[in-house]
């Protein structure tokens, strides 16, 4: 294997944390010595250019396109230019059945990555896609090589397993080399900060105004999410910032004390993740608040409250996420014990599965 697309959807409002992981991975893979291209549809943004984004990190073919319709239009043109390219191998993200890559697969071995319950979680949205993934969704799968999952959890759904697919898991990385350690901070009362994005109710960043009330000595900075989506959180104590870049997101993580994760996941019927916002707290030394399991993180850790994974599980553990605060507060995470979620070591068992497709 010596040539891999990399097939992806991006928008400007979802903010550039995904984009800057995709392309830690594909700079990974060229490391490595693949001829590696990223082949975008891209929703027309003046205000997001991609082209700008990526920059010579690596090769990229970009498709505009203007709203849902249009997407599926647009996607046969990005997909002839990717079989004009003749990769050996197809890798994309499955966010749902685009007949246009239904059709490269029947020529162009794909392997699809699953991040998430598509079942799940599609039902948290507007009633057409669901709909529309349920109708279709099988097209795609069945026609795929393989495999990549983010967890062991979804590989054992049988809503996947049910395919037959050659698989493997390999949950999110982040590339540390990037990410410098954080020295302590020593605020008088303790900051916590939230990464998400808008309409991912899975986020639970509603749980959060009963712990802002709780404690209004605490400071909490909200970083990727609108004030209008979550009103009961407009309180004194809580800074909303929008989606920044990466500069200015840390800029905020040098001031705090704790990182808040995922808190309901529990709403599209999951228990296992790896989310990159958790990597981004961890790399740059930070505790975290979690409600899930995490892949790479299944043991107790003294830098690590992990809440059950349930409706009431911020309101049924105030006190208890009260003590972990003043505990790490001031604390860094010591880089030894987070050097597994680096993207070099997660990238080589992904480029191992890749060839075994390949070569047979």
């Amino acid at each position: 294997m010596k040539r891999i697309a990399y097939v992806q959807n991006w928008d400007s409002r979802w903010g550039r944390g995904i984009l800057n992981m995709v392309l830690d991975q594909l700079t990974v893979w060229q490391e490595r010595g693949y001829d590696v291209r990223l082949f975008s549809l891209t929703r027309h943004d003046p205000g997001g250019d991609l082209v700008s984004l990526v920059g010579s990190r690596v090769p990229l073919v970009v498709r505009n396109c203007r709203g849902i319709a249009d997407r599926f239009i647009q996607y046969y043109p990005l997909a002839s230019m990717v079989a004009k390219w003749k990769p050996d191998i197809v890798y994309a993200r499955f966010e749902g059945c685009y007949p246009a890559l239904v059709t490269l697969a029947a020529h162009i071995p794909l392997v699809l990555e699953i991040q998430t319950d598509d079942l799940a979680e599609y039902q948290l949205g507007p009633a057409y896609r669901h709909i529309y993934n349920r109708l279709t969704r099988g097209w795609l799968l069945a026609r795929a090589r393989g495999m990549v999952f983010l967890s062991h959890e979804l590989a054992q759904k049988a809503h996947y397993t049910c395919f037959r697919k050659l698989s493997t898991v390999v949950s999110n990385g982040i590339d540390l080399s990037s990410y410098p350690p954080l020295p302590p901070e020593h605020n008088s009362w303790p900051r916590l900060v939230f990464i998400g994005s808008p309409g991912a109710p899975w986020h639970g960043i509603d749980k959060l105004g009963l712990l802002a009330d709780r404690y209004p000595d605490w400071h909490f900075d909200i970083i990727g999410v609108p004030s209008a989506e979550v009103p009961e959180m407009v309180m004194p104590n809580v800074t909303f910032h929008g989606i920044l870049d990466r500069v200015h997101c840390e800029d905020i993580c040098k001031r705090a004390d704790v990182g808040i994760g995922t808190l309901a996941l529990h709403r599209k019927d999951m228990e296992e993740a790896s989310p990159l916002k958790v990597r981004q707290y961890l790399a740059l030394g930070l505790p975290i608040i979690i409600a899930y399991v995490d892949s790479d993180l299944p043991e107790p850790r003294p830098y690590i409250l992990q809440l059950p994974n349930t409706p009431d599980n911020v309101a049924t553990h105030l006190s208890t996420i009260g003590r972990f605060v003043e505990q790490v507060k001031g604390l860094r995470v010591p880089r030894a014990e987070i050097c597994h979620l680096d993207t070099r070591q997660k990238e080589g068992v992904r480029l191992e599965f890749l060839n075994s497709l390949v070569n047979g």
